[in-house]
């Protein structure tokens, strides 16, 4: 199978096939992200944002985009877009932001600062969020954000133009990504942006999506190491209206590598943990909700093993590390 290197594109036949079925009336606006948090972090292309606009532009629709990690992004179609192999960081931005009419994001992840944007160029879209941004956040001209959390927003945003800069979390979680890969560990590739995403629907292949493979797996990392993941799969789903559970198409374990923040011996330490437990990733079992609120269940739910799994993984652990660590 040929690889492919961006895989964050929305499919164009199927979206405007969506809004036939669905009606431009009943659609307030296509959303793109940059990058594609929940496939792994992967990249959307710019010939491919240009194919959304056109379709936007044939039905009246505005397009939304996620920029919280634009900068990684522009990065990536650098190196992975032929047309835009000599450009910069700055023209590859400008080009992605021209081509949205309304541009939100979190400055934690674009510019590592406190708070978050949301930008416009058109008028008649800012007359009609006016009202709504003291509604639901601040003051309109700052949004309730200090004057030194805006000084650092701009900071960082400067920064994102440096390619120096942005390459270093990209480049590591290339490194941990290909080093997993060489080793056995299923993993998305290639590898994207935000984090490496372990592949726990194959890893956990004997637990049911039912007893959630991806968050046992995080669990089961976390005792082993004390890395925290992000569960990426059917506990980060929702019920459906009628209370039915409903399954991820991927179970993945986002394993987040912000930019500035690990170092290289941190990364290898996350990769010989990582080793070890899909070597012993039949030990794991899986989980069982025990509090699940209504919304938002896989930031405040709680979780317990539907067995003695836990300690017998420490028990594995304990066996072949000894007490020492």
């Amino acid at each position: 199978m040929q690889p492919q290197p961006i895989k964050g594109n929305l499919n164009v036949e199927k979206l405007e096939e969506v809004i036939r079925e669905t009606g431009v009336e009943n659609i307030p606006f296509i959303r793109m992200e940059a990058s594609t948090n929940l496939i792994g972090g992967q990249p959307f292309s710019i010939q491919n944002m240009r194919e959304v606009r056109r379709v936007a532009d044939a039905y009246g629709l505005r397009i939304v985009l996620d920029a919280s990690l634009l900068g990684e992004n522009a990065y990536l179609v650098i190196q992975r877009e032929p047309e835009f192999a000599e450009a910069t960081m700055e023209e590859v931005i400008s080009i992605i932001t021209g081509l949205a009419d309304i541009v939100y994001f979190s400055a934690r992840k674009l510019n590592s600062s406190r708070g978050g944007g949301i930008c416009t160029d058109s008028h008649d879209i800012y007359l009609e969020m006016e009202a709504l941004v003291p509604l639901y956040e601040g003051f309109l001209t700052y949004g309730g954000i200090s004057v030194r959390e805006m000084e650092a927003m701009a900071v960082g945003l400067y920064e994102t133009l440096d390619e120096t800069m942005i390459c270093q979390s990209p480049e590591y979680i290339r490194y941990l990504v290909n080093s997993l890969a060489a080793k056995g560990v299923p993993v998305v590739t290639p590898p994207g942006v935000l984090g490496a995403h372990v592949d726990a629907m194959h890893i956990c292949d004997h637990i049911p999506q039912t007893q959630y493979p991806a968050g046992s797996f995080g669990a089961a990392f976390f005792l082993i190491s004390g890395v925290r993941g992000m569960e990426r799969g059917s506990v980060s789903n929702q019920r459906d209206e009628n209370g039915n559970e409903t399954y991820a198409d991927m179970e993945l374990l986002r394993l987040a590598i912000p930019r500035r923040v690990f170092t290289l011996s941190q990364i290898k330490y996350v990769e010989d943990r990582l080793v070890w437990l899909n070597a012993n990733r039949r030990l794991i079992g899986g989980l069982r909700f025990v509090y699940e609120p209504p919304v938002l269940r896989f930031f405040m739910g709680g979780l317990e093993p539907v067995s003695d799994w836990p300690q017998k993984l420490a028990a594995k652990f304990r066996e072949d590390f000894g007490d020492s660590l």
